[in-house]
């Protein structure tokens, strides 16, 4: 029976040693996430996200409210780390103010 116990008395403490390495590698994944979504490295969230922009700004009235509302969601997802979402609705905004993604810049994204 003592040998019984004593297993007993070493399992809160194997427990606590491997949930506190979760939680620290929870907290490293967490923390450094954001950073990447919100260094604005990648073109859908840079480029992509001005054109739909400026796309919004100078098309007409009717489409002014409905392109913004999908750049902002569009930035919302950036900051979330989702640029292929954000991309959609980058692309979404463009598509509605009428006007044409650059080429070039396209082609970049695709890599």
């Amino acid at each position: 029976m003592t040998n019984q116990l004593s297993s007993f008395r070493r399992f809160p403490s194997a427990f606590a040693i491997v949930a506190a390495s979760a939680l620290a590698f929870t907290g490293l994944i967490a923390s450094t996430s954001p950073a990447y979504a919100q260094s604005g490295s990648d073109y859908r969230c840079a480029g992509l996200a001005d054109q739909a922009n400026s796309a919004a700004d100078s098309a007409s009235a009717a489409q002014k409210a409905s392109a913004k509302r999908f750049v902002s969601t569009g930035k919302k997802l950036c900051e979330a780390g989702n640029e292929r979402a954000a991309a959609k609705q980058f692309r979404a905004a463009l598509k509605v103010a009428g006007v044409a993604e650059v080429e070039a810049d396209s082609q970049m994204a695709a890599r």
